[in-house]
């Protein structure tokens, strides 16, 4: 990653503590960037945008995450790629891996996602709506993997305006609504151009929902 990168990592830690941080590393151009991505406190005015040379230093190599329940906001970086599961990390060295975009694991959270099996979430995303199969794995209190398999119904909720640090963009917005037996949730996905560019996924029920905005 260049310079200008490593830059734009650091000034989007925002202000906090917890596991995804380490230290105060807080900036004006985090709480700018927060706001802006709307995973920040809300602006009592507007805000500008940040520079879109700065916010495309490294396109595609950063995941701005916040854990909505905890208002901790970091950036986090690639650190691998295996077979199409990429994983990324925080300052903090907490690590969230993807799949397409749909969260399949987090490490370092207290109370984590242990893995995912989202067979046809992302098909469903890219035909427009569907139905989808979830096999979500998690550790009980006494330390034990426990599986949860879920129906998740994809459902186009049609145009809508997003803010990204790069300025206002177009997506669509689906809504994922996952039931089963003994878990229920909704995650929700704005894809632009066949893109995912921003996600509010569930993680689990300590940790609750992450958004995610990809830059």
């Amino acid at each position: 990653m260049n310079n200008v990168a490593k830059a734009l990592c650091l000034a989007l830690i925002a202000t906090g503590c917890g596991p995804l941080y380490e230290g105060n590393l807080g900036t004006r151009l985090a709480e700018t960037a927060g706001q802006v991505t709307g995973l920040g406190p809300e602006p009592e005015k507007p805000v500008p945008t940040l520079s879109p040379a700065l916010a495309n230093a490294a396109p595609g190599d950063v995941l701005l995450v916040k854990i909505i329940a905890r208002n901790a906001v970091a950036p986090l970086t690639k650190v691998a790629d295996n077979n199409g599961a990429v994983t990324w990390i925080s300052p903090g060295k907490v690590t969230m891996s993807f799949e397409d975009g749909i969260l399949v694991g987090t490490r370092g959270l207290g109370d984590d996602l242990m893995g995912v099996d989202p067979d046809g979430v992302r098909d469903a995303l890219n035909a427009g709506g569907g139905t989808a199969t979830r096999r979500q794995s998690f550790l009980s209190s006494e330390d034990q993997i426990v599986t949860r398999d879920l129906t998740c119904e994809v459902t186009s909720l049609g145009p809508e305006e997003i803010v990204t640090v790069t300025g206002p963009r177009m997506a669509t917005k689906f809504e994922e609504d996952c039931k089963g037996p003994a878990l229920e949730f909704k995650n929700s996905y704005w894809m632009a151009g066949g893109d995912l560019i921003r996600s509010r996924q569930a993680v689990s029920a300590g940790v609750g929902f992450i958004q995610v905005d990809q830059l």
